[in-house]
Protein backbone atom coordinates (compact mmCIF):
# COMPACT_ATOMS: atom_id res chain seq x y z
CA UNK A 1 0.00 0.00 0.00
CA UNK A 2 1.51 3.24 -0.91
CA UNK A 3 1.46 6.26 1.16
CA UNK A 4 1.24 9.90 0.41
CA UNK A 5 4.68 11.30 0.15
CA UNK A 6 6.43 12.54 3.68
CA UNK A 7 8.95 12.90 5.49
CA UNK A 8 9.90 10.86 8.40
CA UNK A 9 12.13 11.56 11.39
CA UNK A 10 15.74 10.99 11.51
CA UNK A 11 16.10 8.91 14.50
CA UNK A 12 13.46 6.51 13.50
CA UNK A 13 14.43 2.96 12.62
CA UNK A 14 17.59 2.66 10.24
CA UNK A 15 18.13 -0.85 10.61
CA UNK A 16 17.60 -2.27 7.21
CA UNK A 17 15.96 -5.34 7.16
CA UNK A 18 16.38 -8.17 4.25
CA UNK A 19 13.29 -10.24 3.41
CA UNK A 20 13.34 -13.13 0.74
CA UNK A 21 10.09 -13.15 -1.32
CA UNK A 22 8.49 -16.79 -1.63
CA UNK A 23 5.23 -16.31 -3.42
CA UNK A 24 3.97 -13.78 -5.81
CA UNK A 25 0.42 -13.42 -5.87
CA UNK A 26 -1.49 -11.34 -8.64
CA UNK A 27 -5.04 -11.31 -7.56
CA UNK A 28 -6.27 -8.69 -10.23
CA UNK A 29 -4.45 -6.76 -12.75
CA UNK A 30 -3.61 -3.92 -10.40
CA UNK A 31 -3.02 -5.56 -7.09
CA UNK A 32 -0.01 -8.20 -6.55
CA UNK A 33 1.05 -9.07 -3.18
CA UNK A 34 3.93 -10.89 -1.75
CA UNK A 35 4.94 -13.64 0.37
CA UNK A 36 7.64 -12.58 2.56
CA UNK A 37 10.61 -14.13 4.64
CA UNK A 38 12.83 -12.65 7.09
CA UNK A 39 16.86 -13.68 6.07
CA UNK A 40 19.12 -10.94 7.68
CA UNK A 41 17.66 -10.89 11.56
CA UNK A 42 16.28 -13.43 13.73
CA UNK A 43 13.31 -11.00 13.96
CA UNK A 44 10.70 -8.57 13.41
CA UNK A 45 8.88 -7.14 15.77
CA UNK A 46 5.79 -4.24 15.02
CA UNK A 47 2.28 -3.66 15.63
CA UNK A 48 -0.78 -4.15 13.79
CA UNK A 49 -0.98 -0.81 12.01
CA UNK A 50 2.28 -0.16 11.44
CA UNK A 51 4.32 -0.20 7.97
CA UNK A 52 7.76 -0.78 6.38
CA UNK A 53 9.44 1.58 3.80
CA UNK A 54 10.88 -0.45 0.80
CA UNK A 55 13.78 0.35 -0.75
CA UNK A 56 13.53 0.79 -4.17
CA UNK A 57 17.29 0.23 -6.18
CA UNK A 58 18.04 3.04 -8.11
CA UNK A 59 20.68 3.98 -10.21
CA UNK A 60 22.42 6.72 -12.41
CA UNK A 61 22.96 6.94 -16.25
CA UNK A 62 26.27 4.97 -15.57
CA UNK A 63 24.20 2.21 -14.15
CA UNK A 64 26.03 2.54 -10.87
CA UNK A 65 23.62 2.32 -7.69
CA UNK A 66 22.83 5.85 -6.16
CA UNK A 67 20.67 6.54 -3.11
CA UNK A 68 17.28 4.32 -2.80
CA UNK A 69 13.47 5.22 -3.36
CA UNK A 70 11.69 4.94 -0.32
CA UNK A 71 8.30 3.70 -0.39
CA UNK A 72 5.80 2.76 2.29
CA UNK A 73 3.67 -0.05 2.49
CA UNK A 74 1.14 -1.50 5.26
CA UNK A 75 1.74 -5.26 6.56
CA UNK A 76 -1.08 -6.98 5.29
CA UNK A 77 -0.60 -9.78 8.21
CA UNK A 78 -0.76 -10.40 12.15
CA UNK A 79 1.76 -9.01 14.03
CA UNK A 80 2.58 -12.37 16.03
CA UNK A 81 4.44 -13.80 13.54
CA UNK A 82 7.94 -12.07 13.65
CA UNK A 83 9.77 -13.69 10.44
CA UNK A 84 7.40 -12.93 7.96
CA UNK A 85 4.79 -10.67 6.56
CA UNK A 86 2.52 -10.25 3.69
CA UNK A 87 2.51 -6.76 1.46
CA UNK A 88 -0.41 -5.69 -1.09
CA UNK A 89 0.93 -3.30 -3.46
CA UNK A 90 -1.50 -1.47 -6.01
CA UNK A 91 -0.39 -0.69 -9.33
CA UNK A 92 0.52 3.41 -9.97
CA UNK A 93 0.86 4.54 -13.77
CA UNK A 94 4.53 5.60 -14.00
CA UNK A 95 5.42 5.01 -10.36
CA UNK A 96 8.78 3.92 -9.42
CA UNK A 97 8.06 1.06 -7.25
CA UNK A 98 5.30 -0.39 -9.01
CA UNK A 99 7.77 -0.72 -12.10
CA UNK A 100 10.13 -2.35 -9.32
CA UNK A 101 7.61 -4.69 -8.05
CA UNK A 102 6.04 -5.86 -11.11
CA UNK A 103 9.47 -6.70 -12.57
CA UNK A 104 9.74 -9.09 -9.61
CA UNK A 105 10.13 -12.85 -10.52
CA UNK A 106 10.41 -14.43 -6.90
CA UNK A 107 13.17 -15.73 -5.05
CA UNK A 108 14.63 -11.99 -4.71
CA UNK A 109 15.86 -10.44 -1.66
CA UNK A 110 14.03 -6.59 -0.85
CA UNK A 111 15.52 -4.67 1.63
CA UNK A 112 13.08 -2.49 4.33
CA UNK A 113 13.48 -0.34 7.06
CA UNK A 114 10.35 0.29 10.08
CA UNK A 115 8.37 -0.19 11.53
CA UNK A 116 6.61 3.33 11.29
CA UNK A 117 3.44 4.69 12.03
CA UNK A 118 0.94 5.35 14.97
CA UNK A 119 -2.23 4.28 13.62
CA UNK A 120 -2.38 1.26 16.17
CA UNK A 121 -5.81 -0.45 17.09
CA UNK A 122 -7.06 1.35 20.65
CA UNK A 123 -7.28 -0.87 23.43
CA UNK A 124 -9.82 -1.41 25.34
CA UNK A 125 -11.66 -1.72 22.11
CA UNK A 126 -15.48 -0.32 21.42
CA UNK A 127 -18.38 -2.46 21.32
CA UNK A 128 -18.18 -1.69 17.38
CA UNK A 129 -15.64 -1.56 15.29
CA UNK A 130 -15.97 -0.23 11.60
CA UNK A 131 -13.17 -0.30 9.10
CA UNK A 132 -13.30 1.91 5.84
CA UNK A 133 -11.12 1.56 2.99
CA UNK A 134 -9.83 1.84 -0.56
CA UNK A 135 -7.79 0.18 -3.07
CA UNK A 136 -4.83 -1.16 -1.17
CA UNK A 137 -5.95 -0.15 1.99
CA UNK A 138 -7.33 -3.20 3.18
CA UNK A 139 -3.46 -4.69 4.37
CA UNK A 140 -3.79 -2.69 7.61
CA UNK A 141 -7.19 -3.15 8.56
CA UNK A 142 -6.67 -6.72 7.57
CA UNK A 143 -4.01 -6.98 10.15
CA UNK A 144 -5.76 -5.75 12.68
CA UNK A 145 -8.20 -7.86 12.20
CA UNK A 146 -6.02 -11.25 12.14
CA UNK A 147 -4.04 -9.63 15.29
CA UNK A 148 -6.79 -9.22 17.35
CA UNK A 149 -9.63 -11.62 16.47
CA UNK A 150 -8.36 -14.66 19.05
CA UNK A 151 -8.03 -11.67 21.93
CA UNK A 152 -11.25 -10.09 20.72
CA UNK A 153 -13.15 -12.40 18.65
CA UNK A 154 -16.80 -11.31 19.82
CA UNK A 155 -16.48 -7.70 19.05
CA UNK A 156 -19.20 -6.35 16.27
CA UNK A 157 -16.49 -6.00 13.34
CA UNK A 158 -18.22 -4.04 10.06
CA UNK A 159 -15.67 -3.32 6.94
CA UNK A 160 -16.66 -1.75 4.15
CA UNK A 161 -14.58 -2.08 0.76
CA UNK A 162 -14.55 0.66 -1.76
CA UNK A 163 -13.69 -0.43 -5.22
CA UNK A 164 -14.12 0.33 -9.16
CA UNK A 165 -15.53 -2.59 -11.32
CA UNK A 166 -15.93 -6.60 -10.64
CA UNK A 167 -12.79 -7.23 -11.48
CA UNK A 168 -10.84 -5.32 -8.60
CA UNK A 169 -12.51 -7.66 -6.27
CA UNK A 170 -9.93 -9.53 -4.11
CA UNK A 171 -9.24 -10.72 -0.94
CA UNK A 172 -13.06 -12.21 -0.83
CA UNK A 173 -11.59 -15.95 0.21
CA UNK A 174 -9.68 -14.54 2.88
CA UNK A 175 -12.26 -12.56 4.29
CA UNK A 176 -14.56 -15.36 4.36
CA UNK A 177 -12.31 -17.36 6.51
CA UNK A 178 -12.35 -14.79 9.31
CA UNK A 179 -15.84 -14.94 9.08
CA UNK A 180 -15.47 -18.26 9.93
CA UNK A 181 -13.52 -17.21 13.35
CA UNK A 182 -15.33 -13.89 14.32
CA UNK A 183 -19.03 -14.63 14.58
CA UNK A 184 -20.09 -11.20 14.22
CA UNK A 185 -18.15 -10.02 11.28
CA UNK A 186 -19.31 -8.67 8.19
CA UNK A 187 -17.89 -7.37 4.76
CA UNK A 188 -19.18 -5.02 2.04
CA UNK A 189 -17.81 -4.39 -1.45
CA UNK A 190 -19.04 -1.15 -2.66
CA UNK A 191 -18.73 -0.16 -6.34
CA UNK A 192 -18.67 2.99 -7.52
CA UNK A 193 -18.77 1.72 -11.18
CA UNK A 194 -20.37 -1.93 -11.73
CA UNK A 195 -22.33 -3.12 -14.44
CA UNK A 196 -25.48 -3.73 -14.50
CA UNK A 197 -25.01 -7.52 -13.19
CA UNK A 198 -23.85 -6.15 -9.76
CA UNK A 199 -26.26 -6.93 -6.88
CA UNK A 200 -23.77 -5.71 -4.11
CA UNK A 201 -23.72 -2.22 -2.67
CA UNK A 202 -23.14 0.72 -5.37
CA UNK A 203 -21.40 4.20 -4.81
CA UNK A 204 -18.88 4.99 -2.18
CA UNK A 205 -18.87 3.73 1.32
CA UNK A 206 -19.04 6.76 2.88
CA UNK A 207 -22.80 6.30 1.83
CA UNK A 208 -23.13 3.53 3.70
CA UNK A 209 -22.36 5.07 7.30
CA UNK A 210 -25.87 5.12 8.76
CA UNK A 211 -25.79 1.24 8.10
CA UNK A 212 -23.01 0.84 11.15
CA UNK A 213 -25.70 2.52 13.85
CA UNK A 214 -22.87 4.23 15.35
CA UNK A 215 -24.91 6.73 16.83
CA UNK A 216 -26.25 3.83 19.36
CA UNK A 217 -23.69 1.71 19.50
CA UNK A 218 -20.32 2.81 20.70
CA UNK A 219 -17.81 2.59 17.69
CA UNK A 220 -14.11 3.21 16.92
CA UNK A 221 -13.73 4.15 12.83
CA UNK A 222 -10.50 3.19 11.51
CA UNK A 223 -10.14 4.39 7.62
CA UNK A 224 -7.53 3.71 5.12
CA UNK A 225 -7.31 4.68 1.65
CA UNK A 226 -8.66 7.81 -0.94
CA UNK A 227 -8.23 11.07 1.23
CA UNK A 228 -11.27 12.11 -0.04
CA UNK A 229 -13.24 9.53 1.30
CA UNK A 230 -11.70 9.99 4.40
CA UNK A 231 -12.85 13.96 4.41
CA UNK A 232 -16.39 13.41 3.71
CA UNK A 233 -16.44 10.51 6.16
CA UNK A 234 -15.04 12.49 9.08
CA UNK A 235 -17.16 16.20 7.97
CA UNK A 236 -20.11 13.06 8.57
CA UNK A 237 -19.00 12.27 11.81
CA UNK A 238 -17.46 14.89 13.57
CA UNK A 239 -18.96 18.18 12.11
CA UNK A 240 -22.68 16.82 11.54
CA UNK A 241 -22.97 14.47 14.28
CA UNK A 242 -20.57 15.79 16.74
CA UNK A 243 -18.51 12.42 17.03
CA UNK A 244 -15.92 11.87 19.47
CA UNK A 245 -12.94 12.83 17.22
CA UNK A 246 -10.55 10.41 19.62
CA UNK A 247 -12.69 7.56 18.09
CA UNK A 248 -11.58 7.94 14.45
CA UNK A 249 -8.06 7.18 13.47
CA UNK A 250 -7.29 7.30 9.70
CA UNK A 251 -3.83 6.77 7.30
CA UNK A 252 -4.98 8.22 3.46
CA UNK A 253 -3.22 7.69 0.54
CA UNK A 254 -3.85 8.76 -3.10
Amino acid sequence: MKYMAFEYEANMSRIIYNYKIDKILDHTKQIRELYLTLTSHEEFKFKAGQFVMLHVPQFNDAGEAIKPALRAYSIATTEHNKRQFRLIFKYVENGVASKYVWGLKGDEVLNFTGPFGKVFFQEPPTEQIVFLNTGSGLSQHFCFLESKMLQYPNLKYKLYFGLRYEEDIYYREELEQLKKSLPHFEYHYVLSRPTEKWSGKKGYIQNFLSETNYKELPTTFYMCGNGAMIKDVKHQLIEIDGFDKSKIWSEAFD
